[in-house]
């Protein structure tokens, strides 16, 4: 009986335990779970009231393809979307997004797809997701008021669906700021853009000549919706932005007073700081920057949160600059030979001892790109107009001529620009890539006539025609093999060594210059074990010109060399 009730005492004294580890663990899962709910409501930026009249609550057909919402309005023409977008930034906010929702709805869409695809596990993307909400707390802090109150409007007409879990104004925000959030990773996206700038007596007329192309390997989705948008806002200085619907910032402008802005990423060893998103700081530019003096004060007057090498042509001097600005530097690079350019990395002597730029010169393709076009730069130079700039931007052979397969990022038209625009900033005519890429024919904007400018005599604007390559075999073999290795790829990760090698194999008989098509074909081989056969393909990729030194490096580590 004794021991019986002592059995009893103990199975007790073990429940009650264990309730309390209960309620405690329930308790600290409570107090996790607020925690955790109030983080996400701190870290949510939120719009700023909506104050004014009411506004359009829909658009209206103008003909057969223009849409308007009063003064603003949005057409399809030449292969390139046209936007022109008026009033105050809450009604051209509201305006644009009523324009121009369907077209951001499938691009975050597609951006969600691609974080899904490169972060592969719910947990990785969550704990990716809570690290960037609280690194970038702040940054409504650093956007101009006027632009917050352009997203808010804007966001007000966006769609919300479970496939984008986030509001619309924070959503916005993180996609305004996309450029500057991923541009240290690994394998940025960004890395790749290349621009241009002639003048005097390098330009067959003495004219200032401008090109660059925009290398985002985002997808084709911002190839595709290519578009010239022109915004007018009462008391600030008209420009146009060439980028696609939906995007507020700038990558590539120019305003009513003939200054250019465009930037290509850079990386420093400055640390990532509070600062203003770098397509709004080119915003600023465009719309208070008359000269290039007061362009280089609105740089110095915006922290910034990550490095970027701004072009910068003033038309009506005309000169053009290259500006490397970081967090904590910036430096000016002129040129007395009236041709500049820039890739990636930064030529200026303070950023010289900067590890970080030096690695990005030595490890990406930015040194390689620079290198071919001052070449080419000195080669045409005296003969430079904008047909001439178009082919410097889609030449795809290597320093001294060497040949490259296509698609090689050592090229500077790698077949991945998203737009590439040449501009004679004496003329204001803008000509912008229709696609593919830079293979369609550059279609001519008259940006006398978009800004009302006094015109001396009517002309006609031709195209740049067409690249050749558009509708050759070799391209048609560049895409086929394109599609092997991405099936390849995808038959890798699913476990189907086989299948995938079949595919690689494929692809490196159908495009045999392809540096990715023989990495691949090595990599699953050396997977397979079978290591002779993978050398074999280590040593054809080392022969193509490969582009990256991390993955040249691997190979020659498995060659033994």
């Amino acid at each position: 009986m004794l021991g019986l009730m002592i059995g009893q005492r103990r199975k007790e004294r073990l429940r009650r335990l264990l309730r309390r580890l209960a309620f405690g663990l329930l308790a600290v899962a409570v107090s996790l779970l607020l925690t955790y709910t109030a983080f996400r409501r701190w870290t949510l930026h939120t719009p700023p009231k909506d104050a004014g009249p009411p506004l359009p609550a829909a658009a209206s057909v103008d003909g057969q393809r223009r849409v308007s919402v009063d003064a603003s309005w949005m057409e399809r023409r030449d292969g390139v979307w046209h936007l022109s977008l008026s009033g105050n930034p809450r009604e051209m906010g509201h305006a644009h997004g009523l324009l121009a929702g369907r077209i951001t709805t499938e691009i975050e869409l597609h951006l969600s797809r691609l974080m899904r695809r490169f972060v592969t596990t719910p947990l990785r993307r969550w704990v990716a997701d809570n690290i960037v909400r609280w690194r970038f707390r702040n940054m409504p802090a650093h956007i101009p008021p006027r632009r917050l109150v352009e997203l808010a409007a804007y966001s007000r007409t966006m769609l919300e669906t479970d496939d984008l879990p986030e509001q619309p104004f924070h959503r916005l925000v993180f996609y305004h700021a996309l450029h500057d959030i991923t541009q240290r990773l690994d394998g940025s996206p960004l890395i790749g853009c290349t621009a241009l700038a002639a003048w005097g007596k390098k330009t067959t007329q003495g004219h200032l000549i401008v090109g660059r192309n925009f290398d985002f390997e985002g997808g084709d989705i911002f190839d595709r919706d290519k578009a010239v948008i022109t915004f007018h806002t009462p008391g600030r200085i008209p420009f146009v932005s060439v980028a696609w619907p939906g995007m507020m910032g700038v990558v590539t402008g120019v305003n009513a007073k003939r200054i250019y802005v465009s930037i290509n990423a850079a990386r420093t060893d400055d640390p990532l700081e509070p600062g203003i998103p770098m397509a709004f700081l080119v915003r600023e530019i465009l719309e208070g920057a008359g000269s290039i003096q007061e362009a280089l004060a609105i740089i110095k007057r915006d922290p910034v949160m990550v490095a970027e090498g701004l072009l910068l042509a003033d038309g009506k001097v005309p000169e053009a600059v290259v500006v490397e600005l970081s967090p904590g530097q910036l430096a000016v690079r002129r040129s007395a030979s009236q041709v500049i350019g820039l890739a990636n990395h930064f030529l200026a002597k303070k950023y010289k001892a900067d590890a970080s730029n030096d690695w990005l010169r030595r490890h990406t393709t930015s040194d390689a790109r620079h290198r071919r076009l001052v070449q080419l730069l000195g080669r045409f130079g005296g003969r430079i107009d904008v047909k001439t700039a178009a082919m410097i931007l889609r030449n795809r052979t290597g320093i001294d001529d060497v040949p490259l397969g296509l698609g090689n990022r050592n090229a500077l038209d790698a077949l991945i620009a998203t737009h590439s625009v040449v501009l004679d900033l004496t003329e204001m005519v803008l000509w912008v890539s229709r696609g593919p890429n830079l293979l369609g024919p550059f279609v001519p904007v008259d940006l006398k006539a978009v800004f009302g400018m006094p015109v001396k005599e009517m002309t006609s604007i031709e195209p740049i025609p067409a690249d050749p390559l558009r509708d050759s075999p070799d391209l048609l073999r560049f895409r086929q093999a394109m599609g092997q290795i991405e099936y390849s790829r995808e038959l890798a990760r699913a476990g189907r060594l086989a299948d995938a090698l079949d595919y690689a194999r494929r692809a490196a008989g159908i495009q045999p210059s392809s540096t990715a098509a023989h990495m691949l074909l090595g990599d699953l081989l050396w997977q397979a074990g079978r290591w002779n056969e993978a050398k074999r393909e280590y040593r054809l990729f080392l022969e193509l010109h490969p582009p990256y030194r991390k993955q040249r490096d691997r190979v020659k580590a498995r060659l033994g060399s």
